[in-house]
């Protein structure tokens, strides 16, 4: 399990660095390895792997923006990602180029709504009604970008980092048979 240590750790430095080298917000590897490692990772590291580099690079970044270390933000992230790695699992009995395609775009979607909702309800600049909540979805708070463009950044992301890790892997299983575990191959789910 020596790639998915490392594959955890390059998606948590990944996401640290955006601040620094520049970007569009919530661009990250973060739900793909979420979807992906439910299928390709063994547990616990199919689930506590995308858990720990959340909590890791939102640790830092909330650190560099002057934050607490874990916010409530965080803790709906941690929630989104563990509906995320569920949904990885029922893909993982229908593994196919589709699939993964259809689960990468349900995470963004999933991962939008409820950090978005999240911030609705816990932010004080939105009204609590049910106009507030789709100002939350849409256009978000002044002075900052509309809340759209990251959901455009995050199904982007998304799609082309679970079809990187997706290739990758299943180069990987082609190039070691039995050290790596196929996805496309109808193998089972552990």
């Amino acid at each position: 399990m020596r790639w998915a240590i490392l594959l955890i750790s390059g998606v948590a430095l990944f996401r640290c660095l955006r601040p620094w080298v520049g970007g569009p917000e919530n661009f990250a590897p973060l739900a793909a390895l979420a979807l992906c490692g439910a299928f390709y990772f063994q547990k616990p590291w199919n689930w506590a792997g995308p858990l720990l580099a959340l909590l890791i690079s939102d640790a830092v970044l909330n650190l560099h923006y002057g934050q607490a270390i874990f916010t409530l933000n965080t803790a709906a992230a941690a929630a989104a990602y563990l509906f995320i790695v569920e949904l990885g699992r029922w893909l993982a009995a229908r593994p196919s180029w589709g699939s993964w395609f259809g689960g990468a775009l349900a995470s963004s979607l999933v991962f939008y709504l409820v950090t978005n909702s999240v911030s609705w309800w816990g932010n004080v600049g939105y009204d609590k009604s049910a106009a507030g909540w789709w100002q939350a979805l849409t256009v978000g708070l002044p002075g900052f970008p509309p809340t759209w463009t990251f959901l455009r950044a995050s199904m982007i992301s998304d799609l082309l980092f679970t079809a990187l890790f997706v290739a990758g892997i299943e180069w990987s299983a082609r190039r070691s048979p039995g050290k790596v575990r196929p996805g496309l191959s109808g193998a089972h789910v552990r």
